[in-house]
């Protein structure tokens, strides 16, 4: 890539981070009267599931966290916290450390149903609070370093939720 496209991507890149979900007092106000959440694990990549992740393992571990927090987790509602898995550099392991490991981007957010004010019967699905990692794993630890990864980021999303819905 030439130097100049390559400012350009990077420029771009910060724009998207911009307008992504967070972790700000804003984000945190659309997770009021959240009542409960389903859990989903976007599809791995048949890269992590041979190296030893298993999104349904994933998935159940988040529910436990949510109930042993106190929120309901029911799969018949249409908001949902949702977790992805992926290599750091496009769906590649084309990030390797010295040691052999790669690096992997971990992200979870809560989706709700948003209306257009403008348009009442145009409804979609938003992506209204979000964190995200980056961590370097090695092919040994990699169940271990998601777990926690992912343990650490439920973990926000509690307290951001608690912050607003206290009990």
């Amino acid at each position: 890539m030439v130097p100049g496209r390559m400012a350009c991507f990077a420029v771009l890149m910060v724009i998207a981070q911009v307008c992504l979900a967070s972790d700000t007092s804003m984000d945190r106000a659309t997770l009021r009267g959240l009542k409960a959440v389903k859990v989903v694990v976007d599809p791995l990549g048949s890269d992590l599931e041979r190296e030893g992740l298993d999104a349904n393992h994933l998935r159940i571990t988040i529910e436990q966290r949510l109930r042993d927090a106190g929120i309901k987790v029911d799969n018949d509602v249409n908001e949902f916290m949702g977790l992805s898995v992926s290599f750091a550099q496009g769906g590649r392991k084309t990030l390797f450390t010295k040691k052999g490991g790669f690096s992997l981007s971990i992200s979870l957010g809560a989706y709700q149903v948003a209306v257009l004010t403008r348009d009442m019967a145009t409804k979609t699905v938003v992506e209204t609070w979000g964190v995200e990692k980056t961590l370097s794993v090695s092919t040994r630890d990699l169940d271990r370093d998601v777990s926690r990864a992912v343990d650490e980021l439920v973990e926000q999303f509690v307290k951001a939720y608690r912050s607003v819905n206290p009990q």
